[in-house]
């Protein structure tokens, strides 16, 4: 019986013998933490480019097919306080899927003693907004609402500015901060896209192409998984799109070719019959995703009759492209369609004033409830409910 018993013992004995006698160090070696792996609910919302559409990932519901981004911007605590989940709430009611949030990385809203922190406006600024979307289940555009210029005279914006076109250190301060925010999100599937700037001015289109290339490659370095969101030269007029990318449309963004290009046009910038022009000429030729990240009513220098019909006949063009779009820009969470503000005709001065949520809502909100894609849900979600 003993000696049955030390047999059964030797092996566990000679074992610790090994242990023992082994290096110090391979006793100490720590143990590597586990990875993180993101829940299937988050890997099943990732927006990717495939040919000219967005699409969803094959992990959500339905599979991989075309999503259409809707939304409006959000130029918080500068057009309207900073009240995000009020914000992402009315969104939401209002069947957008998207907010186009501005942000900074020189100066905020161009004011030169108002110079930006990166790390703490990520902190401050950006993450109270994304993880507002996540609790809403909303999309985040992260615009940098800059314009490679000094500040422009808003006033007179979208005509020819006298503002300085930054110089290179400039230019690399800008690609530094953009690098810095693809880092903290490059695994965060709640933002859409980064939207690399927002409507340069008074440049060449070479000059625009090569600046926001640069940036592209270096946010490459950090996040290959997002999309990007190019505008063009020309305060991102459709029209530019075919100037500014037309030769590396295709490419500049291989091999990840994960690149949106997107336009932004107002009452008589061009009308929407020529906008529909510009950009299915541009889709077609090059295979790629176009979409509007800005249009609206400039109720300051246009009558209401005119931006009724340019907002009408740019979501007709939009239903029928199935291009998305930002509408700008979220003035108040009420909807006063019927009485809102407009310098040129005198309705809606009040006293008080009365704005719209963000003119005309009467068009735009129907508009959206029709084109909007469904945010997406993991596969499997809807039978487990």
């Amino acid at each position: 019986m003993i000696r049955s018993h030390l047999k059964r013992l030797l092996p566990r004995f000679l074992a610790l013998l090994c242990l023992a006698a082994a290096p110090a160090t391979a006793q100490t070696k720590p143990v590597a933490a586990p990875v993180a792996t993101p829940s299937p609910a988050e890997d099943a919302i990732w927006l990717k480019v495939k040919g000219d559409q967005i699409v969803t990932s094959p992990l959500s519901e339905g599979g991989e097919k075309p999503f259409i981004p809707v939304g409006i911007g959000y130029c918080r605590d500068v057009i309207i306080k900073a009240q995000d989940d009020a914000v992402m709430k009315f969104c939401k009611d209002r069947h957008l899927n998207t907010v186009r949030l501005s942000f900074y990385l020189l100066n905020f809203n161009g004011k030169k003693d108002r110079p930006i922190d990166v790390e703490a406006h990520i902190r401050d600024f950006i993450d109270p907004v994304v993880e507002a979307a996540r609790r809403h289940k909303m999309y985040v555009i992260l615009d940098d609402h800059e314009y490679l210029s000094a500040p422009i005279d808003e006033a007179t914006a979208r005509e020819k500015q006298n503002a300085k076109i930054w110089d290179e250190a400039t230019i690399q301060k800008w690609i530094d901060g953009w690098v810095a925010v693809a880092t903290h999100y490059r695994d965060n599937p709640y933002v859409l896209g980064y939207e690399l700037m927002n409507e340069p001015h008074d440049i060449t289109p070479q000059a625009a192409r090569d600046a926001l290339t640069r940036c592209l490659k270096a946010i490459r370095e950090v996040d290959k998984k997002h999309i990007v969101l190019l505008g063009n030269n020309n305060w991102s007029h459709s029209r530019s799109m075919e100037k500014t990318w037309g030769e590396t449309a295709s490419t500049v963004d291989a091999p990840y070719n994960n690149v949106v290009f997107a336009f932004h046009d107002y009452p008589e910038d061009d009308h929407p019959w020529k906008v529909e022009k510009n950009i299915t000429a541009f889709r077609d030729k090059h295979n790629v995703p176009v979409l509007c990240t800005e249009f609206g009513a400039t109720h300051w220098n246009k009558s209401e009759t005119v931006c009724r019909e340019f907002e009408t006949g740019m979501v007709t063009v939009f239903a029928k492209e199935n291009v998305g779009w930002m509408i700008w820009a979220l003035g108040k969470l009420e909807d006063n369609p019927r009485n809102s503000y407009n310098e040129v005709d005198k309705v809606g001065m009040g006293p008080p004033r009365q704005y719209d949520s963000c003119a005309y809502s009467d068009i735009w909100i129907p508009a959206a409830r029709i084109l909007a894609s469904p945010f997406p849900e993991p596969a499997g979600a809807a039978a487990a409910k």
